[in-house]
Parts: structure tokens; C-alpha cells; sequence
């Protein structure tokens, strides 16, 4: 794994700031293992890759562990009005950023990010204003995006647009990986039990 050095203000934007209508819970809460659910184990997973600045954009709804009230690493910013969209989220999470630096956004329906795969993007960050991993031809999740694109993100006054509207005027990188969980999104519970069931059965000792 590449360490990210002591001084760099990269960040994380954990968005969790929708409605979750087709789940049966907020896809924050969902058990991603018996140990952590989704947001547990995605924090865990940016901690161990050395990001030292998280910030969690949720669902004003949602309602967190205590654990996370005296985690200095740990922003939890809640979003009062989830039906202006993600980019609105978005925006909420790069304000809560200390600067203008690099962020990864990370999607909440996506635990199956990896410390391997945010090495990688890291150390191509330079090479783009944002960066994306792809598989077999199609773009995944995280992105990672620039200081130019985090201060374009403060500045919007509509929000409207997709993610990729937003990022269509600037500077892209594929990222070509083999990690297809990158392409993954959990947006109903059939998806969840395929998903988990296949996680599961990945780490089961024969």
C-alpha cells in the first residue's frame, strides 16, 4: 500500500445522505459483517489506508452510534433536506473539508472499497482532476477528485446536475483494475443478500 505522507489533507466524503425508499433500513445501517455494518466497515477501511480525515454526509434520520461523537477523525455532517440530491450532499461534505485538498467520494451502497484500490488511485492523483477506477469497460466507485474539483463543488448554486455532469468539463483518469466490486451498487434487498451471500462465501474457510 502506498502511505499517504503526514502532511497531506487528503479526505473522504461518505455519502449517506438519501432516502434509502427501497431498503428496509439506511444503507448506513445495513450488516455488512456481525461485527460492523456498512458505514462501520467502510470508515475501518479508509483508517487503515491512512486518510485521516473522514466526513460522513448522512441522512438527518439516520441515527449513528455514539461512538463516533468523540472520533476526532470523524465529521458527521447531517443533510435536512436529502430531496436536493446527492450533489447538495456532496457539497455539505467538502464545506466540513479543512481546505481545498484531494477527496475521495465514497458512496454508502458501495462497502466493498479496498485500502489496494485507494493506493492505487492515490498514486495517480496528479495525472487528472479526477480520478476513477474502471472495470471491463465500466467506471466505478470511489472517485477521487482534485482541488480544482473540490472548489467547484463549494461553489455550486444548483444542483440539478449528476456527479458526472458536474465532471464532464474537467480532466479524467481510468483507473483499469480487476476489482470488480468497484462497479457495485446496493440499491434493493435482493441486491444486498446476492452481494453479502457472495462475501460471505468468499471468506468461509474450506
Amino acid at each position: 500500500m502506498i502511505p499517504i505522507p503526514d502532511n497531506d489533507k487528503t479526505a473522504c466524503i461518505i455519502l449517506s445522505g438519501g432516502l434509502s425508499s427501497r431498503m428496509n433500513t439506511h444503507k448506513a445501517l445495513l450488516r455488512f459483517s456481525e461485527r460492523q455494518n456498512f458505514l462501520e466497515h467502510i470508515i475501518e477501511i479508509y483508517h487503515q489506508a491512512g486518510v485521516k480525515k473522514i466526513i460522513v454526509v448522512k441522512n438527518v434520520n439516520i441515527k449513528l452510534s455514539d461512538r463516533w461523537a468523540d472520533n476526532n477523525m470523524v465529521s458527521i455532517v447531517e443533510n435536512h433536506f436529502p430531496e436536493m440530491g446527492r450533489l447538495y450532499s456532496l457539497q455539505l461534505g467538502t464545506m466540513a473539508m479543512d481546505s481545498a485538498a484531494y477527496s475521495f467520494i465514497q458512496n454508502i451502497d458501495n462497502p466493498f472499497v479496498t485500502t489496494h484500490l485507494l493506493a492505487q488511485l492515490l498514486e495517480v492523483r496528479k495525472k487528472a482532476d479526477h480520478i476513477s477506477p474502471e472495470y471491463k469497460g465500466k467506471g466505478g466507485h470511489p472517485v477521487l477528485i482534485s482541488p480544482v474539483v473540490v472548489s467547484k463543488i463549494r461553489g455550486m448554486k444548483e444542483y440539478d446536475n449528476t456527479l458526472r455532469d458536474l465532471l464532464r468539463p474537467y480532466c479524467r483518469y481510468k483507473l483499469i483494475t480487476d476489482d470488480e466490486h468497484c462497479i457495485v451498487n446496493i440499491n434493493d434487498q435482493e441486491a444486498y443478500e446476492t452481494h453479502i451471500k457472495m462475501k460471505r462465501e468468499m471468506h468461509t474457510e474450506p
